[in-house]
């Protein structure tokens, strides 16, 4: 009998890095979407292959908003095909209770524990210690669920972010528990029930054994004595290659856009690690249009938004796409704020039930400093040629013409914006008006609204592309993927000294962060790591005046999976 491994090990990433780089020094592991669903079709072509064995490591991260829908979906078409699916992880949190309920194998260490606490979004705020040193910040936001800067503005969630939250964390514990929870009327001695759940939410934790004797799981033992009682049965572990560029039919391109927004080329950003540019996008989504053997695309969006200017670009090219040949959209995790707008075209968009998007809105924000460098004996001056040629600069106080300049600026965004879903959804602006304001929805939320045509995944997006294509079968490729020669030279040299140097020499030819980011501790590693607030180096963006189409728990939620530039 014939068993392949799939191995959940890793923070979550849709694909590989799209920044041309060699590795640095021993790279930080991560969870690839793209490969696992190879994996899974790949076995599903299989015919020797009975047995799955799932392994959860402790390093597998992956955002209750769409990742864990989207893995969930591809081990249950493993179970449903007839494959044996077995879970196994040291111990088993949320993730572990969502992923190995489509599983009809559940195995936890003899020390483990099962729990499952539901969801929670904390943060923190400035806004007394701003008022201490005496640091002004100008907020300018359309609209009122737009809270990016509310760390800076608030002591705490106003009444809009809390609404948001409070439906956002409610309709995830809620999709999770419906996947996890047991039909009624099933054999309670194996599954999830309604009143575990509600203990477990409760706070309880279940060890081990009474996870066995509740019928959570179907066994006790650690992975070397399972895999020692499958060499015994003579299970043979094998390894499958790839089969979706071998399977005939019409070739169909994934092309996933992942990261925050920039202009120009690719880029790691030092606090948002990947960050994606429209050049390069828009190169790559030309190079779609016209070559002939691509005969559709499916535009794959993990991303928390971030240059207006740089999104529409993005969303022209894809409409120009979209009148030559099919395009479908699929929302990952994030397709909020710009990520939303970059998803407005196609000929079907999907998103799944807890992916975070809309984010209808536009923010700026900038800092006067003047009054705590005076605090400190430190005086300014400027020599300039035009009333507001410094205008964004921290070092003097906004004037109120400046002010209304830029309210005006920001309007003109959002109406852009409003304008946009309003055509591309067949709404009206009045309506659009409503639903927006910044407000975050999820996918289920986003589709009864209108904001999205239909819930589903990537698989349920390629089936849409088969029917408009009126075909049974289609040929899948991935874009973008680094060349093979510079996926080799990375492995090649990540492991030594001369790989670090190799790694810093071509990092320096890519450019920096347009806009400037100021010289600041939040870029060192430790101190990210140690909770530095993010929206302060966020804020520190916006210093020269550069809008953006973002939102905080977008950002909170990208940030804490990408990897450090």
């Amino acid at each position: 009998m014939n068993f392949i491994r799939i191995i959940l090990s890793g923070k979550y990433k849709e694909t590989g890095p799209v920044v041309m780089r060699l590795a640095k020094p021993v790279p930080k592991p991560y969870f690839r979407f793209d490969m696992f669903y190879e994996q899974v079709e790949s076995i599903l072509a299989s015919r020797t292959i009975r047995h799955v064995l799932v392994e959860r490591r402790k390093d597998f991260s992956a955002p209750a908003f769409g990742a864990l829908e989207e893995i969930r979906a591809g081990l249950e078409r493993l179970k449903k095909a007839g494959r044996e699916v077995h879970y196994y992880a040291p111990e088993y949190t949320a993730t572990d209770c969502m992923l190995s309920s489509a599983c009809q194998h559940r195995i936890l260490h003899p020390l483990g524990s099962i729990s499952f606490r539901g969801m929670a979004v904390s943060s923190l705020f400035f806004r007394k210690l701003l008022d201490k040193y005496e640091v002004d910040v100008t907020i300018i936001r359309r609209d009122r669920y737009k809270n990016s800067a509310d760390r800076l503005r608030t002591e705490q969630f106003d009444k809009y972010a809390r609404e948001q939250y409070q439906a956002i964390t409610s309709g995830v514990v809620d999709t999770m528990r419906k996947a996890v929870e047991m039909p009624s009327g099933s054999d309670k001695k194996k599954g999830f029930t309604k009143e575990t759940l509600e203990n477990m939410l409760d706070g309880r934790t279940y060890t081990a054994d009474e996870a066995l004797e509740a019928g959570m799981v179907g066994e006790l033992r650690t992975l070397h004595d399972l895999l020692d009682e499958w060499k015994k049965k003579r299970y043979r572990e094998r390894f499958v290659g790839k089969v979706l560029r071998l399977r005939p039919g019409p070739r169909v391109v994934v092309l996933v856009f992942e990261g925050m927004i920039v202009d120009g080329p690719n880029r790691n950003h030092p606090l948002f690690g990947q960050a994606a540019g429209d050049s390069l996008m828009v190169k790559q989504i030309r190079a779609l249009r016209k070559n002939k053997r691509v005969r559709g695309v499916i535009f794959r969006i993990n991303s928390p938004g971030g240059s207006p200017t740089a999104s529409e670009n993005i969303l022209r090219e894809l409409e120009a796409l979209n009148r030559e040949k099919p395009l479908v959209v699929s929302m990952g995790p994030v397709a909020g704020s710009g990520g939303y707008w970059i998803a407005g075209t196609g000929r079907r968009m999907f998103a799944l039930p807890t992916t975070l998007t809309g984010s209808i809105g536009v923010i700026t924000l900038f800092f006067n400093l003047v009054q705590l460098l005076e605090k400190y004996g430190i005086t300014t001056d400027c020599v300039k040629e035009g009333e507001s040629a410094d205008l964004g600069s921290a070092l003097r106080p906004m004037t109120g013409k400046e002010k209304k300049s830029i309210s005006h600026t920001v309007d003109f965004l959002y109406d852009a914006f409003i304008k946009r879903v309003a055509e591309n959804r067949k709404l009206t602006q009045e309506k659009v008006r409503e639903l927006g304001e910044g407000r975050l929805w999820l996918g289920k939320d986003a589709v009864r609204r209108k904001l999205v045509d239909q819930t589903g995944g990537l698989h349920e997006a390629i089936a849409h592309m088969k029917e408009l294509l009126r075909t049974r079968k289609v040929s899948i490729r991935f874009k973008p993927r680094q060349p093979l020669l510079m996926r080799m030279l990375g492995k090649r040299f990540a492991a030594g000294k001369q790989g670090a140097w190799f790694a810093e020499q071509f990092a320096g030819i890519q450019p920096g962060i347009e806009g400037g980011l100021p010289d600041m501790p939040f870029g060192d590693a430790g101190l990210h790591e140690q909770g530095v607030p993010l929206s302060l180096a966020r804020a520190c963006l916006s210093v020269h005046g550069q809008m953006f189409l973002s939102d905080n728990l977008l950002f909170e939620l990208f940030s804490s999976l990408s990897e450090p530039g």
